[in-house]
């Protein structure tokens, strides 16, 4: 009997060690789909990007200027298939880590499955053993009073009930196996889809790069007249650049002296916008509705000609023709200049922050105006017959260039 009484207590401490077990797996889903999600979303804003850029591409003409804003697209086309690649490949490191977790939670089951069976079997065949040795009913009379018999009762409806239980915790332990091999199965299968995708993205990026390297072979023969292209292109926008720096030092002035931080010369409200303005980094709105980054922050070598780097305070977004300018928060507009009807910029100041929108044309703000987000403040600089354009974004934290490109949000 005590041999029973020990093999109960076994099998009750199996029990625990799945009800533990169990509360772990409840936990990890979680974390899983959150990361999952995460990864997924990366994933398809990575698409996002890439079809917005073939539309682009489509509205492309073939006149010199826009042949080179192909290539920026195509470029940076690229740029967005490498990082859609690399979160596919993150997505399928996730699913096997996902495998292997499961896997080994399938055989943990099966394990503890075999191990609650193997028990089970043992008890039986020690009561089946002790069944002449301990017949019920004499085993009952023969207690020494009616309290001792009520007790040795009870502990026969006990063990049946227990052995009961039994059976049951190991059928639902199976239905819980079955449910993770199912799972298993699944995460196989998305594995087998991600691979796949992998693939064919890789194909699509094989012919970008193709497409791209037949542009710039192209372009070869033609490399001193674009050359002479870009000096003429960078001495326009270096005027720009100066008249934004001027404008920039004397906004500055106005809120510093020699003896104070400029952020202790903001009004109340200035201080709240500005504060407002740094609590969104990454979430600001683009200040176009739709569009890709062809030009990246800092200095760069150009992509297509050798020996040539550029210098980018900003970012440079292509988008559609004519598309509408609009400010990323609210503001003041502190300064208007430029190129009257080719190339216009426009300064808004948000608290200690400053923001430069520029090759506008059409500009329907004026110095000194309140603007709010998203409110149209002009209209991207279009030549003539172009399908696309270009806009260059700039931020400031007072005299610190700031990359655009981690303050706004996606698109």
């Amino acid at each position: 009997m005590q041999k029973l009484v020990n093999r109960l207590g076994r099998f009750d401490t199996y029990r625990w060690l799945s009800v533990l077990l169990l509360f772990v797996s409840l936990l990890a889903p979680d974390i899983h789909a959150q990361s999952r999600q995460n990864l997924e979303e990366q994933r398809k804003q990575a698409l996002e990007d890439i079809e917005e850029t073939n539309r682009l591409l489509r509205d492309a003409s073939q006149s010199q200027r826009q042949s080179l804003e192909k290539l920026n697209l195509l470029n940076a086309q690229v740029k967005q298939f490498e990082r859609l690649i690399g979160s596919i490949n993150a997505e399928i490191t996730f699913a096997d880590k996902q495998i292997s977790e499961t896997s080994a939670k399938v055989t943990q089951m099966s394990n503890e499955i075999e191990k609650m069976k193997d028990e089970y079997a043992k008890l039986v065949f020690q009561a089946y053993k002790n069944r002449g040795q301990y017949n019920k009913l004499i085993y009952v009379l023969s207690a020494k009073d009616f309290n001792e018999a009520y007790r040795r009762m009870k502990y026969f409806q006990q063990y049946s009930d227990f052995r009961k239980k039994q059976v049951a915790e190991i059928t639902e332990k199976q239905k819980e196996l079955q449910v993770e091999i199912e799972r298993l199965a699944a995460q196989k299968s998305e594995k087998e889809k991600l691979l796949a995708e992998q693939q064919q993205e890789a194909k699509k990026l094989g012919i970008v790069k193709t497409e791209l390297n037949e542009e710039v072979n192209s372009w070869r023969t033609k490399e001193r007249q674009l050359k002479n292209q870009l000096i003429a292109q960078q001495r326009k926008e270096q005027r720009i650049q100066n008249e934004i720096d001027k404008l920039v030092a004397a906004e500055v002035k106005k809120k510093s002296s020699s003896t104070a931080n400029p952020y202790d010369k903001l009004t109340p409200d200035e201080r709240l916008i500005s504060s407002n303005f740094r609590g969104n980094k990454g979430r600001l709105p683009w200040p176009t509705e739709k569009g890709v980054i062809t030009g990246y922050f800092g200095m760069n070598p150009h992509p297509f000609i050798k020996g040539v780097r550029t210098d980018n305070r900003g970012i440079d977004i292509t988008t559609v023709a004519g598309a509408d300018v609009r400010s990323v928060f609210d503001g003041e507009v502190t300064g208007i200049g430029g190129i009257l009807g080719d190339n216009m910029f426009v300064c808004v100041r948000h608290g200690s922050f400053i923001t430069v929108y520029s090759n506008l044309v059409n500009v329907t703000v004026k110095k000194g105006d309140k603007v709010k987000l998203k409110d149209t403040i002009g209209k991207v600089y279009t030549e003539k017959g172009a399908k696309t354009a270009v806009l260059h974004f700039e931020i400031w934290e007072e005299f610190n260039k700031l990359n655009p490109e981690q303050w706004i949000g996606k698109n």
